[in-house]
């Protein structure tokens, strides 16, 4: 049987379990059909959500689903939705300080699998929103939301055309802006996280860009002990929004 191709539009896949739940759940995601390969008590459950959601129900093979999708690893099941429902930079700047941060911006990252594993570890550490530029960068598409794991349904992602304008509206804001760098002028641990942040985070190959450099109000570098130079982006990023939770949960607890 030949494979079969995916079909020429602007629709987006969520697959694997965890994923097709929680966009299910959500009411970030707009979605247009549920596929199923296999009937069993999980599957069943997200047949159960779709039809409350009203979502036409279809099974197909696994071969055929692996092809719709363009890979095998999706468990036996996966939504088709529209494009992905990106925040406005209006909607951003609509929140107040509270609600926008911690906030994450990605300079130009270039892999989806480094965006989708920011975009999980992000929302685990607590993260309110995650921006990235409109070119030259990945995008969120359904191998990203694949790796997320279902922080796509749950975190608003928002997609800029100038990210240098954006760092300046989020300053007039009150928001620090904070950037990772192998340079920088202080220790990840030693530096105050409290305050209202954005944490800037660069591409693979070429870190921070210079003139989003000159918009930080700290550089900070993740202390180094072993013999690598660097570290992979989504790691750093990790690393960093669990500092931030670190100092904000003892500062809660201070107050007590």
């Amino acid at each position: 049987m030949p494979k079969p191709k995916p079909p020429h539009d602007k629709s987006i896949w969520i697959s694997g379990i965890n994923p097709a739940r929680a966009a299910l759940l959500s009411d970030r995601s707009t979605l247009q059909e549920l596929i199923v390969s296999r009937t069993d008590k999980r599957t069943s459950e997200l047949v159960e959500l779709g039809i409350a959601r009203g979502l036409p129900v279809r099974h197909a093979e696994r071969q055929v689903l692996s092809g719709l999708v363009g890979h095998p690893h999706h468990q036996g099941v996966a939504l088709r939705g529209s494009d992905f429902p990106y925040l406005s930079i209006d909607e951003l700047l609509a929140k107040t300080s509270e609600e926008l941060e911690p906030l994450v911006i990605l300079d130009c990252l270039q892999d989806p699998q480094n965006l989708g594993a920011i975009l999980r570890s992000a929302c685990f550490l607590g993260a309110k929103h995650v921006v990235i530029p409109k070119d030259r960068a990945a995008q969120v598409t359904g191998a990203v939301i694949k790796v997320a794991a279902g922080a796509t349904s749950y975190l608003p992602v928002v997609r800029v055309t100038n990210l240098a304008v954006t760092l300046d509206h989020l300053k007039e804001r009150g928001l620090w802006v904070v950037g990772l760098d192998v340079e920088g002028d202080k220790g990840l641990f030693e530096a105050d996280l409290s305050a209202p942040l954005a944490l800037l985070v660069g591409s693979e190959q070429k870190g921070i860009r210079p003139l989003l450099r000159k918009g930080c109000d700290m550089l900070l570098r993740i202390p180094q002990s072993g013999p690598l130079q660097s570290l992979n982006a989504a790691t750093a990023a990790a690393i960093a929004l669990a500092e931030v939770q670190r100092q904000r949960m003892q500062w809660q607890v201070s107050r007590k």
